[in-house]
């Protein structure tokens, strides 16, 4: 038998526990590639939530969305990032994943003004500044894609070395389409 320590001020410890539980399978059925079992884990933990602020909600749908995206259902990934958003405006996370389905849906002004946004609620989120350089290098805008580049590295040095092969891959792309087209 678990025993549910009560954190000081929670007026629901029991709801809190099974909420980080459930949370804790849906990340791991996601990771294992158990993508619906991973949905039925944060469907859970939505309805639970709902006793919570809504900061505390937001990172459930976070968590749904991003299970969804996985599965390939980006509308119903884009509903919940949108739905992240809203309840918690301030989610430089739920910014950056929905950059990236933006991106995945080819969907490219969206996705570079949400890379954008997640670096305005924090100008020391290294991971955005990676997202819109390669972004941008795709759309062949090599100055700007080199000073998010310049930034993310000097927030984030442990990422050169796969940087540079992913903007050697982008570089390979552009020049197979340019010789295509």
């Amino acid at each position: 038998m678990s025993v549910v320590v009560r954190a000081q001020g929670d007026p629901h410890p029991a709801e809190t526990a099974r909420a980080n539980a459930l949370t804790k399978s849906g990340n791991q059925k996601m990771r294992d590639g158990d993508l619906d079992g991973s949905i039925a884990d944060f469907n859970q933990v939505i309805e639970i939530d709902k006793i919570f602020p809504e900061n505390v909600q937001s990172a459930s749908y976070l968590n749904r969305g991003l299970a969804f995206q996985k599965k390939g259902d980006l509308d119903a990934a884009l509903a919940d990032f949108n739905r992240a958003i809203k309840l918690q405006p301030n989610n430089l996370y739920a910014y950056q994943d929905r950059g990236g389905l933006y991106e995945k849906r080819k969907e490219i002004e969206e996705a570079l003004a949400d890379y954008s946004k997640a670096i305005k609620l924090n100008s020391k989120f290294p991971f955005a500044y990676h997202a819109r350089g390669l972004l941008l290098l795709k759309q062949g805008k090599d100055s700007e894609a080199d000073a998010d580049f310049a930034k993310y590295l000097q927030l984030y040095p442990d990422g050169k070395d796969s940087l540079d092969k992913e903007i050697q891959k982008v570089k390979d792309e552009r020049a197979k389409s340019k010789d295509e087209g």
